[in-house]
């Protein structure tokens, strides 16, 4: 059986989700709905809401830079793709 994440540890996580999004599109000056909505679709979204890995713990900073480290990978594969 799968140990689900408590209430706290839920809430904690969508902070830094939120948090993690705001910084990102302060950055990007792109608008957080967009952004959100593909920071939630991505890998680091997986990880942040997956409680083994404890990603939320290193803070809202840390996931924004996962999140851009893993977007940055993604468009170079793309890019040799053809």
């Amino acid at each position: 059986m799968e140990n689900k994440p408590s209430d706290k540890t839920l809430f904690a996580m969508d902070l830094t989700a939120k948090m993690a999004v705001e910084q990102l599109a302060q950055e990007t000056k792109l608008p957080q709905e967009e952004l959100l909505l593909e920071f939630m679709k991505s890998n680091t979204a997986k990880m942040l809401y997956d409680d083994s890995t404890k990603l939320w713990w290193d803070g809202p900073s840390a996931v924004a830079e996962e999140f851009k480290s893993q977007r940055k990978q993604e468009n170079k594969n793309e890019q040799t793709k053809f």
